[in-house]
């Protein structure tokens, strides 16, 4: 029974705050800790609860202040609730608690808190020689560590991204585990410091699992009774700064040391480490940190919450079931509320799609129903409190989307303590509603049984010359001459190139001479010997004979003088070569005769023959030669080495068979699309192909399908990993590819080979029904069937 002169409880910690908005009166309760928030009206009501005061007189008091009547209900079931949750003076012994001494584990299961220990003590003798850290000088030289890792990471992003899958490796697991908990312990007391530096209290430090999510804790609930907002923003930023300090000093270290050395791998874990938790820490749509610091600087308690309501009741009105808007919302929270709900709604409804999509890929990729059934209940966990939270249903008193911190002391039901309580006519029902559904369900089943649309089959190409001509040298040399430029067009026989001729044509003369010496070598030995040559020679043996037998004549005299001591040395030893000269010239002479007498022999005819084929061979090889010096291209077409690269090869040496210029055949190109697995079903020889490329977008080509791929084929392509992202599959699923090929009329010459772009292949007109249920059968993988 409420007391005539109700009284407020006399160890309550009370705060005036100031807002924008109007003062608000935030109330601590002493034994449960809960933070309760009273408006202006609430506010007026409840400083009146002196004990002596009665409620009539408050109730006057109240209407003169506001100039509005107040209902004797609406003041009792106030001073009803106040009762309820404890913020009345009973008179019976006050219940008081330890606030070191709650309980070490509350919660839900989804919702679950481990308290450790009571940090206020610990804290208090801590800030008195921290002090150095809430100073302006330490903001000062803090900056300029993070400036410095920042630029770190910015110009050694590559290097970053390839040091990391160090820490995929199992001896990483116990030091991450362990810097972790380094790291979150230094956040959250750099919480509970801030806060007990402001005069707060703080006796809860613990960790917590939020839909089974671990994650350390500092209750630092008394920053609600902090009248500056500059304090409570305080409280929030200075976890995420210091991280974001530690951050910038193991950037710069890992930048310092030598990828070997343990000072790099653990500044490796933790810049790693700290770089992802500050950048979830400050993302205001992520229930951590940045949304209590923009809850705080917008001085709107529960923003997430009464964003997300108010989006709901905004879809609700759209679809004609809504209730009226609430009036007492100022357009400035509509924004807000808007602009909010509207952000954090699609983006954790996309990451729940992502993560149940991936993960669930892999677990039907893999055959593990059971894991799957734990997956899409896990999720529905998180998407129906999303979704009553969205739609206007009270949340769970554990609902950690609710912030907690800060409750109104209005009964649930109730307006404002200057509302008055009128009846309500009953509204007349209307049949409206059901009409507009029904016409609505009745377009939609026309829509998918009657309109037919194209059925469109997309995939990436890549364009491809219709012919492809390498000109290559034919003989080894020096290139000369490069006599066309990149781009230029040219015809089959053009010469390309020219290679330098000083040493084949060299050879070449010296061969020509070979071959003349050979023929008439040839033709002397088929005309044999002449009566005029023998006839010469017999002379030439009786000179010879006549030559000889006077030279052994003065030989015999010489030695006769020579024995009497009548002739020197020298003069006889001249005699005996005289002689024997004649001798030799005898058996010459005689030899010569002989050969004459003997004609030719048929040997010596093929041998002449045969060395003056081989000469012209070789004569005819280097003619050959010759001609090849003069490169031309085997096509027509486009010259498509780059100039920088012709340039190059002037004056280089070249093998036989180098490559001196491409020449791409690009009046007629061909595409070739990569189309899925699943997709390929529906694609047939002769239809039509739509292509934009990504040069042209504002250009549509148009072909029709040639050939389509007799083999599947593994991802092996840019176009083919497009191919597969398109079609939702995971990296890990080895998705199949078919190449379909259509040609293309380039005579304008847009299109250059290597271009890629989207294709889309008419695959004929379906009912819109039958474009949903293929896209539906499509999304289930195969695997899925084999479950039943």
């Amino acid at each position: 029974m409420i007391a005539a002169a109700p009284r407020l409880r006399r160890d309550l910690t009370v705060s005036r705050l100031e807002t924008a908005h109007g003062g608000f009166l935030i109330v601590k309760h002493p034994v449960s800790g809960r933070f309760y928030r009273f408006r202006e009206a609430e506010r007026f009501i409840a400083e009146q609860l002196d004990g002596e005061t009665p409620l009539n007189v408050i109730r006057e008091r109240t209407e003169e202040q506001f100039g509005a009547a107040l209902d004797v209900d609406t003041l009792n079931a106030f001073i009803k609730n106040l009762d309820k949750i404890g913020l009345l003076d009973t008179g019976t012994p006050a219940a008081t608690r330890d606030p070191g001494r709650g309980p070490r584990i509350r919660g839900s299961l989804l919702y679950l808190r481990f308290a450790f220990f009571d940090p206020d003590r610990l804290l208090a003798r801590l800030v008195p020689r921290l002090r150095f850290f809430f100073t302006r000088r330490f903001l000062v030289l803090s900056a300029m560590p993070i400036l410095l890792g920042l630029a770190i990471t910015l110009a050694n992003a590559r290097e970053i991204a390839g040091d990391i899958p160090r820490l995929y490796q199992t001896a990483a697991i116990l030091p991450f585990l362990g810097l972790i908990l380094v790291v979150a312990s230094i956040h959250e007391f750099a919480h509970g410091l801030t806060c007990k530096h402001f005069g707060g209290e703080v006796h809860e430090l613990g960790f917590m699992v939020m839909y089974f999510q671990p994650a350390f804790y500092c209750n630092v609930s008394d920053a609600w009774l902090f009248p500056e907002k500059s304090k409570r923003l305080w409280v929030g930023f200075a976890g995420p700064y210091l991280e974001l300090v530690l951050w910038a000093l193991a950037t710069i270290a890992w930048r310092l040391t030598e990828p070997d050395t343990w000072i790099n791998y653990t500044a490796l874990i933790v810049m790693t480490l700290s770089g992802l938790r500050s950048f979830l820490d400050f993302n205001p749509f992520v229930k951590l940190d940045g949304y209590y610091l923009l809850s705080d600087y917008l001085e709107i308690p529960n923003l997430r919450r009464r964003s997300f309501k108010y989006v709901g009741d905004g879809v609700k009105r759209l679809l004609g079931f809504g209730r009226k808007l609430r009036a007492h919302i100022s357009q400035r929270e509509r924004r807000i509320y808007l602009v909010y709900g509207l952000v954090a709604t699609v983006s954790s409804l996309s990451l729940l799609s992502f993560g149940l999509v991936r993960a669930g890929g892999y677990l039907i990729d893999n055959h593990q129903p059971m894991a799957l059934l734990l997956l899409v209940a896990y999720t529905g966990l998180r998407s129906g409190r999303r979704f009553r939270r969205l739609f206007g249903q009270r949340p769970a008193r554990s609902d950690p989307d609710d912030d907690g911190d800060v409750m109104t002391a209005q009964p649930h039901g109730a307006g404002d303590a200057t509302e008055r309580s009128e009846p309500k006519k009953q509204p007349r029902r209307s049949h409206r509603r059901e009409l507009t559904w029904g016409a609505v369900a009745a377009a939609g089943l026309a829509l998918l049984f009657l309109v037919h649309l194209q059925l469109r089959i997309a995939g990436p190409f890549t364009v491809l010359p219709e012919e492809n001509a390498d000109v290559r040298a034919g003989v080894d040399g020096i290139i000369e001459e490069i006599r066309v430029q990149e781009g230029d067009q040219v015809k089959a026989g053009d010469v390309i190139a020219r290679l330098s001729d000083k040493d084949v044509r060299a050879e070449l003369l010296k061969t020509e001479a070979q071959v003349r010496e050979a023929r008439a070598n040839f033709r002397k030995l088929q005309a044999g010997t002449s009566a005029e040559s023998i006839a010469v020679a017999r002379a030439a043996v009786s000179r010879a004979q006549d030559a000889a037998k006077f030279a052994r004549a003065k030989l015999s005299r010489s030695k006769q003088l020579f024995e009497g001591q009548a002739l020197s040395p020298q003069e006889f030893e001249a005699a005996q070569e005289q002689a024997a000269a004649a001798e030799n010239d005898l058996a010459q002479a005689r030899s010569q005769l002989r050969v004459f007498l003997r004609s030719t022999r048929p040997e010596e005819i093929e041998a002449a023959r045969a060395q003056i084929d081989r000469l012209e061979a070789q004569q005819h090889l280097l003619e050959t030669q010759m001609g090849l010096l003069d490169v031309v291209s085997p096509a027509t077409g486009v010259v498509a080495t780059p100039a920088r690269e012709l340039k190059e090869m002037q004056a280089q040496f070249v093998g036989k068979g180098a490559l001196i210029a491409k020449v791409y055949a690009v009046q007629t190109v061909t595409a070739q699309i990569v189309i899925t697995e699943k997709e390929i079903g529906d694609v047939h020889v002769g239809q039509q192909v739509a292509l934009k490329s990504r040069a042209y977008p504002d250009m549509v080509f148009h072909g029709t399908v040639t050939t389509i791929g007799t083999a599947a084929e593994g991802i092996s392509s840019a176009a083919a990993e497009a191919a597969a992202a398109k079609a939702g599959s995971t990296a890990g699923t080895g998705v199949r590819t078919f190449v379909v090929t259509t040609q293309i009329d380039n005579r304008s010459g847009f299109l250059k080979p290597g271009m890629t772009g989207l294709a889309k292949v008419v695959g004929g007109d379906r009912r819109v029904f039958d474009l949903v249920t293929r896209r539906l059968s499509h999304t289930f993988k195969v695997e899925f069937w084999s479950w039943w």
